[in-house]
């Protein structure tokens, strides 16, 4: 780049000092015109050279002049001129000045034609141009010369920029390589540039939050998987343990039995519900989605949930009309949310309580509504239900049968499904859960279809 520069700079020079001298040269070559218009006139041609002499000795720097007629006849030669042995100009030459070098040395030389009444005369100047050239030559001597320590310099001064600008970065990764598992609470220094790096350091951070808070919740999750594990298995343990310590009757070992069947069964359900959420988080291959009426699903759950209302004593009273919108989704994990929530209603609620289950239909979505007198939650409680293990002080303990993933699987199924679930609650009076599914197909579509089709309203 420093060399295309200094050729350029040369050029552009070289270019300046013509233009200086061809100005000057066209200023001069007017003025002879006008001397020799107001001179040849007056004078016989044996006095013209004195009358040129006095207009080169008025004039400096015209001395390098000479005239001549059509035939090629000198009028007027100045000394310095002769020396260069030009040829008298003729009607082709150009008028625009060109650069000779006559003798080894540099001339910029203009020539022109000059009419006097009827006569014709050929002009040219010159200029010599070896000065102007020996100072150009010396600014290309000195730009060769700086070239290299420019060039050392520029080298230098990328180097000390480059380093300044790339410390910050060599601190972000400095910082990221001393971050591992054990210390994802640290975070980057964010440095207050209000750029690119700034921006980085921001978002990095952003990442370590993240993981940091995966590592907690998969750290929460195993711990209190194990906790969970833990228990029945002990029990089962236990039991087995203390039938086996000395001989019993045959009544003792079926109750033993028993409890260890029971006990085997609720570990099963809470592998299965850890193997469902294990396979959400890892993202396994989707459930099959296809337009689904919510009614059929929902039946299915209610009728389990009327069994579990009966042997309880509580009044459980189902609303589910035919023919509903239909929307995207798996009828297995459909039922599994409604008999989640449906469970959990029941389990919740005292003797002579009651449980309600609602379907309806908007302009927008398909609602599905669960409704319990039962214990009810704690304002407190109300934002961590759907996380897993999580169990409120009242509503959550271990046996009434849970393992606190049920919520947290039900939600994950809505999610899957694009639904919204939410929950209302006040201890002592009862909860409300809802889950509303938006439309696959525009309402009409099914309307009219099942407009036939009566409602089903059940209560036992």
């Amino acid at each position: 780049m420093l060399l295309v520069f200094a050729a350029i700079t040369d050029w552009s020079v070289r270019q300046a000092i013509h233009r200086g001298v061809d100005y000057d040269l066209k200023a001069r070559l007017n003025g002879l015109k006008e001397f020799m218009q107001s001179q040849l006139p007056r004078y016989p041609l044996e006095r013209l050279p004195h009358r040129f002499e006095e207009h080169v000795v008025l004039r400096p720097g015209g001395e390098m002049m000479q005239v001549a007629d059509r035939s090629g006849n000198w009028i007027f030669r100045s000394e310095s001129i002769r020396g260069l042995h030009l040829d008298a100009a003729d009607e082709t030459g150009t008028a625009r000045a060109v650069t000779l070098v006559v003798q080894g040395a540099p001339f910029r030389i203009r020539s022109a034609t000059v009419r006097v009444t009827s006569e014709t005369y050929y002009v040219r100047l010159a200029t010599a141009m070896g000065p102007s050239y020996l100072a150009l030559d010396g600014f290309r001597r000195l730009a060769l010369a700086l070239i290299p320590f420019m060039v050392f310099a520029a080298a230098a001064g990328g180097y000390w920029l480059s380093t300044r600008a790339m410390a910050p970065v060599g601190r972000i990764i400095e910082d990221a390589r001393s971050i591992s598992a054990q210390s994802l609470s640290r975070r980057l220094v964010v440095p207050k540039s209000r750029d690119e790096l700034q921006l980085l350091s921001v978002t990095l951070n952003e990442l370590i939050q993240r993981l940091e808070s995966a590592f907690r919740r998969i750290a929460q999750f195993t711990s209190d998987a194990s906790h969970e594990l833990r228990a029945p298995v002990a029990l089962i343990r236990g039991t087995a343990e203390v039938a086996l310590m000395e001989s019993r009757d045959a009544e003792t070992y079926r109750r033993a039995l028993t409890d260890i069947l029971v006990e085997s069964e609720r570990t099963t359900h809470l592998i299965e519900d850890l193997m469902t959420l294990a396979r959400a988080d890892a993202g396994s291959p989707p459930l099959s989605m296809f337009p689904e009426t919510l009614d059929e699903p929902l039946e299915h759950a209610c009728n389990y949930g009327r069994k579990l209302a009966a042997n309880k004593h509580i009044r459980f009273r189902a609303t589910v009309p035919r023919g509903t919108p239909t929307v995207l989704g798996a009828s297995s994990a459909l039922q599994r949310l409604f008999l989640i929530l449906i469970d959990n209603a029941v389990k919740y609620t005292q003797a002579r309580g009651s449980v309600e289950v609602e379907l309806a239909a908007t302009d927008s979505a398909v609602t599905v509504t669960v409704r319990d007198s039962g214990i009810g939650i704690a304002a407190d409680d109300l934002e961590h239900i759907f996380e897993r293990f999580y169990r409120a002080d009242k509503a959550r303990q271990r046996d009434s049968g849970g393992a606190g993933l049920g919520l947290s699987i039900a939600r994950w199924i809505a999610d899957f499904h694009g639904a919204i679930i939410a929950v209302e609650s006040t201890p002592g009076l009862g909860s409300r859960f809802r889950v509303s599914f938006p439309f696959s197909v525009p309402l009409a579509t099914t309307a009219g279809r099942d407009a036939a089709l009566p409602s089903k309203t059940t209560a036992s």
